[in-house]
């Protein structure tokens, strides 16, 4: 099932300045490895033109917590794409970050909006 965090805004600068985003993928089957795919994406300029930041697509298995980090530093707005393949017991977080690491903003999988696939990302 996939879901965005939709485009989440990066003040320029100051206290609130986002270096990077953390995606926290934590698997509470006892027993089923679940697949899961990211798409990071900036928006960038004045006609915030999305771009592509990275993808990735992996397995987590039972039990365990899968940690992803994405600069978005030069980022007006950033946007999160998760899809969960199989995944009944899954639990996926976004954590923005600031520079020296502390957590800015926490978008909590509840808060997660669906749609109806990622976005095709050019190669």
């Amino acid at each position: 099932m996939p879901y965005t965090t939709g485009a989440v805004y990066n003040p320029p600068a100051g206290t609130s300045h986002i270096d990077r985003i953390q995606i926290s993928c934590l698997n509470d089957s006892i027993v089923v490895a679940i697949n899961i795919n990211l798409q990071i994406f900036h928006f960038i300029g004045s006609s915030f033109t999305r771009v592509p930041v990275g993808e990735a697509l992996f397995q987590v298995d039972p039990q365990q917590l899968v940690v992803q980090t994405y600069s978005v530093n030069a980022a007006n707005y950033y946007e999160a794409q998760i899809n969960f393949y199989s995944a009944v017991n899954t639990i996926v977080n976004v954590f923005a970050l600031d520079a020296a690491g502390n957590i800015i903003e926490q978008i909590l999988q509840p808060e997660l909006t669906y749609i109806d696939r990622l976005s095709i990302i050019p190669t």
